[in-house]
């Protein structure tokens, strides 16, 4: 299988290239502005509460997104380099990862962690709200690199029994039961199981931390506030929670199950290697767990959208795991999933149910870097940006965007005719407008 991870490895490279290269143009998203505004006026603590209380319960992915400096950073530096300070951080947590648990060497270690970055860029269900829109990495993308933070110091825990191990463990459970709901449902349903699995003084520990952070962040009351009320039958709004939940559920499998094959081949060996740890029911179990946050989903009648990229890695990991024990040649079939990640998106749904149209983001992102004009892109966002701060009129209209990136992360603003979006209040109230809409 040396062929297939040396051309993955290649793509690979070019991948953080080229997303590193688009993270040069990155902007401000209007949810940036609002945190900022909410901090101004309410201060840092106030502004924590108001959303506890009013929005949800993420006491750590919010109150990180408190300290957005948008206001100090009038040349737009943070979008620029924030992405790639999380790449870094990502792939040099897969590195700890790769050689505490398989003894590699830095070089094997970082080759290994390139060919995941790889599979998991492709498996993300939306690219552009995951690395390049801040207050979404900080929801989304951080937590993931936190859990392999915490995958790494309980491991370390586990090898040498060091108290501070432990202790790191349990600020990491604690901060990531706030981080977004579905890193908490699938955290809780891990630690639940390794607690039940082999009980211990420590196991019980973390358990009981992980479900204090998980109450007080499914508890808020923001979440009540936020929930639709529906007049619907409860026959008629039971049947849609469960349609939801089918499709998401579906449209995870469909997603993963083309990248299973070239996701066996390049890591084979380190499956057969916990192969020998991890049996076939024990598999079965964790691989469960992603049902957990798919449920909850469901429940809340949430279409598929960027919630759901934390579960397609953890079931195309897991999953790949039991298929191996049952079809060890499906890796024969790497070059499948070649063929199918660099098609176009699907448009089999109109723009309410866009979000099931599948993409593997591999052709959007060769577009971005061969067509879209990144740098009229950045030039556009400043002049609006400008215009809006200058201008001393109550009510703007302004030009709309013309170049329009598919990677990088955008949401236009609605014009006069059409329902008010909330990129339009956003920046209303940080630029203390009337209004702000396009021509």
């Amino acid at each position: 299988m040396k062929t297939v991870q040396n051309i993955t490895l290649f793509l690979s490279v070019l991948l953080l290239i080229g997303l590193v290269y688009i993270s040069f143009f990155n902007v401000y998203q209007t949810d940036d502005y609002i945190y900022s505004y909410g901090t101004k006026k309410l201060g840092f603590l106030g502004n924590v509460c108001d959303f506890y209380m009013h929005w949800g319960g993420r006491y750590f992915g919010y109150t990180i997104n408190m300290l957005n400096p948008v206001s100090k950073d009038p040349l737009n530096i943070l979008p620029k380099i924030y992405p790639v300070f999380l790449l870094t951080s990502f792939l040099a947590v897969i590195i700890l990862n790769f050689r505490l648990y398989f003894n590699y060497s830095f070089a094997e270690a970082l080759r290994k962690s390139l060919l995941l970055f790889f599979i998991y860029t492709v498996g993300l269900i939306s690219l552009p709200e995951h690395y390049f829109w801040i207050t979404g990495s900080n929801v989304y993308f951080l937590p993931v690199i936190l859990s392999g933070l915490l995958f790494f110091f309980y491991g370390k825990f586990q090898q040498s029994h060091k108290k501070w191990w432990f202790f790191l463990s349990t600020v990491i459970i604690f901060i990531l039961m706030g981080a977004n709901e579905i890193i908490a449902l699938l955290l809780l349903g891990v630690l639940s199981f390794i607690c039940f699995e082999k009980p211990s003084k420590e196991k019980k520990i973390l358990l009981t931390i992980g479900i204090i952070g998980f109450l007080i962040s499914f508890l808020a009351p923001g979440n009540f506030n936020r929930m639709v009320k529906s007049d619907d039958a409860f026959y008629w709004i039971w049947t849609k929670r469960a349609a939801f939940f089918t499709f998401n559920f579906g449209y995870i499998f469909i997603k993963t199950v083309f990248l299973i094959p070239l996701f066996t081949a390049i890591f084979f060996e380190e499956f057969t290697i916990l192969k020998s740890k991890i049996n076939f029911t024990k598999a079965c179990i964790i691989c469960m767990i992603s049902l957990l946050p798919l449920m909850f989903l469901g429940y809340l009648i949430n279409i598929v959208g960027r919630q759901n990229d934390n579960i397609v890695i953890f079931f195309l990991s897991t999953f790949s795991f039991i298929l191996l024990y049952k079809k060890e040649n499906l890796k024969r079939f790497w070059w499948i999933s070649f063929l199918v990640i660099f098609l176009p998106e699907t448009d089999f749904f109109n723009k309410n149910y866009s979000g099931f149209n599948i993409d593997y983001n591999m052709n959007n992102f060769v577009q971005e870097i061969a067509v879209t004009d990144l740098k009229a892109y950045d030039e556009e966002i400043k002049s609006r940006i400008s215009l809006i701060q200058n201008s001393k009129e109550d009510s703007l209209k302004i030009d709309k965007i013309r170049e329009v990136p598919k990677v990088l992360y955008f949401d236009e603003l609605s014009s006069a005719k059409e329902e008010k979006k909330y990129v339009n209040d956003q920046l209303e109230k940080y630029f203390n407008k009337k209004s702000i809409v396009v021509k």
